[in-house]
């Protein structure tokens, strides 16, 4: 079986926290999709984890504003961490 193509190919890099939810609560369609490829990267699916990857990744000066600490930041970079996508899942359940 062909492997299926996203409707939302990834952007030329990563959006920041801000411009990701902003997308978020401007498309719902693209809520929903960013919604189930976090629900399945938590679930393992290192596929989806690669997509929310492309899609999004917060700045440092956002991690700073919501004071997570440095230490942090290397498990940030892992999907499935739920630090992580918890940043954007709140706002893709809209």
């Amino acid at each position: 079986m062909a492997a299926q193509k996203s409707k939302f190919p990834a952007p030329a890099k990563p959006l920041s926290l801000n411009r990701i939810v902003k997308k978020i609560i401007a498309d719902r369609k693209y809520a929903k999709f960013i919604h189930g490829e976090v629900r399945k990267a938590r679930m393992g699916d290192r596929a989806a984890a690669a997509r929310v990857a492309a899609h999004f990744k917060p700045l440092p000066a956002e991690l700073k504003a919501l004071k997570i600490k440095r230490s942090r930041l290397p498990a940030l970079a892992k999907c499935t961490d739920p630090t992580h996508t918890n940043l954007i899942d709140f706002a893709a359940h809209v």
